[in-house]
């Protein structure tokens, strides 16, 4: 593609395009009926001729919008403000939409007040579309709204003390063989397992979606191994109450091997699994209460 050969032979001009592009994108006003002008590169219009085989007027022309779309001069063109209102449309709509269904959480009932931030947000449109989509809010967009992730950043790694606490992303949770009791479980999913009847890969949780942990917090669980050479599957799902490791949108994040002493009993060799929260990454610790050895893990929760 010519954006892509563009950055290829010349960086400059092509930062220079995209930080023309942003600076328009961001003056972009609501109800705004008036032409939008970007400066395009001149090697770039060379670069279009040289591949298509075409100018680049002619070349605006065939497109989609070719009527919407104007050439002013060797380096410039200018778009209809319907244009930029429809690059606008999905992506506000999606960010309303999410921010609708985060105030339709219990735990959001008595926040009123939406701090936007990033370089959207300073996007005079963005903000009128918010406003009128959630007119029982109150909209605050601070100085320098671009900056402010950036600012935040920084300050977390200065002083990472500064977050409290976090809200999960996804419940959490380890994979298990449990007793089979038939208020909670399915018919269909108990087995008959060691003279009894279990149930397998119920999910046990730890921690559920959208609570909020504190930094440094831990949950800790106790499990009875049912093999001599286990391991403990870690679990993630959007689903704040899953029952089954199995059900739908459960995602596997890994697992830790345990090694137990032949010498000593299964049921004696408990394993106490601990998830420490609160961090940017989750750490997992496996500890074989008897022998006292010890298996960590470490994942990443931004991902």
């Amino acid at each position: 593609m010519a954006i892509n050969a563009l950055q290829s032979k010349d960086m400059y001009d092509y930062f220079d395009m995209i930080r023309d592009f942003e600076v328009k994108k961001r003056k972009f006003e609501f109800d705004s009926m008036t032409d939008i002008t970007f400066r395009i590169p001149v090697i770039l219009k060379e670069i279009l001729e040289e591949q298509c085989h075409q100018s680049l007027s002619d070349r605006l022309a065939s497109m989609k919008y070719g009527e919407k779309i104007f050439n002013r001069g060797r380096d410039k063109f200018g778009i209809d403000s319907s244009i930029m209102q429809n690059w606008f449309t999905e992506p506000v709509s999606e960010t309303v939409n999410h921010i609708s269904s985060v105030f339709k959480e219990e735990r959001m009932t008595d926040v009123n007040l939406i701090v936007l931030v990033g370089g959207f947000a300073e996007s005079p449109y963005v903000q009128q579309r918010i406003k009128e989509e959630l007119p029982l809010k109150q909209i605050l967009i601070p100085g320098e709204a671009g900056l402010a992730v950036l600012k935040g950043a920084v300050m977390f790694g200065h002083k990472p003390d500064i977050i409290s606490s976090r809200v999960m992303d996804f419940t959490y949770g380890i994979r298990i063989r449990e007793q089979y009791d038939e208020n909670r479980h399915p018919a269909e999913r108990k087995v008959y397992l060691e003279g009894k009847w279990k149930v397998e890969n119920s999910f046990k949780i730890f921690v559920r979606c959208n609570e909020d942990v504190p930094v440094d917090s831990k949950v800790t669980h106790l499990t009875i191994p049912t093999c001599e050479h286990g391991s403990i599957n870690i679990y993630r799902t959007k689903d704040r109450y899953p029952a089954f490791t199995t059900d739908p949108g459960c995602e596997r994040l890994g697992l830790i091997e345990i090694e137990r002493d032949k010498d000593i009993p299964l049921k004696e060799q408990k394993t106490k699994t601990t998830f420490m929260f609160g961090d940017t990454e989750l750490h997992i610790l496996c500890e074989n209460v008897m022998t006292g050895k010890v298996e960590t893990l470490t994942l990443d929760l931004s991902e």
